[in-house]
């Protein structure tokens, strides 16, 4: 009966990022339990983006998980603008911000799930890194590495 509900949740916990079109999460950090958001609330395209306090009611941490192909386009409830990799860079340490979805050379905008579990990383189809957070709390790419808990999100569906 137990394996039953661990595969069971399992299950529901590996689809979470397929909700329905309408639907809109917070991305909480694991390791600080701070969310994803925008920098100072901004809809100007190339506001960084950052982590911050949860505020239930703050649209620019909220996203919509957008499927395309074997892919998300995470877009902000607040600006409509999609997460990106600044300048489609492939290094390490590169800031990610909010932009214009583009409909062409879409890779930088492009995220999947890397790992198991109801806590996974987010990886740049463009660059293969993943989500990180610098000094001041920005958010940034680097590489994987599964010791690294200010890798991890947790995706939690806005009420």
């Amino acid at each position: 009966m137990f394996r039953s509900l661990v595969a069971l949740a399992a299950c529901a916990l590996a689809s979470a990022p397929a909700l329905a079109d309408d639907t809109f999460v917070r991305l909480v950090n694991v390791d600080t339990g701070k969310v994803l958001a925008v920098k100072d609330d901004s809809d100007e395209a190339g506001a960084r983006a950052v982590l911050a306090k949860p505020d239930a009611d703050n649209k620019a941490q909220q996203w919509k998980l957008e499927k395309d192909g074997t892919h998300y386009k995470l877009v902000n409830r607040k600006s409509g603008k999609v997460l990106d990799v600044n300048d489609d860079s492939k290094d390490e340490g590169a800031t990610v911000i909010v932009w214009d979805a583009k409909d062409e050379g879409v890779e930088n905008q492009r995220w999947a799930w890397a790992g198991e579990g109801k806590e996974r990383r987010l990886k740049s189809k463009s660059s293969e890194l993943v989500l990180d957070i610098d000094d001041e709390g920005g958010i940034i790419q680097k590489k994987a590495d599964e010791k690294v808990k200010k890798q991890l999100w947790r995706v939690e569906e806005v009420k």
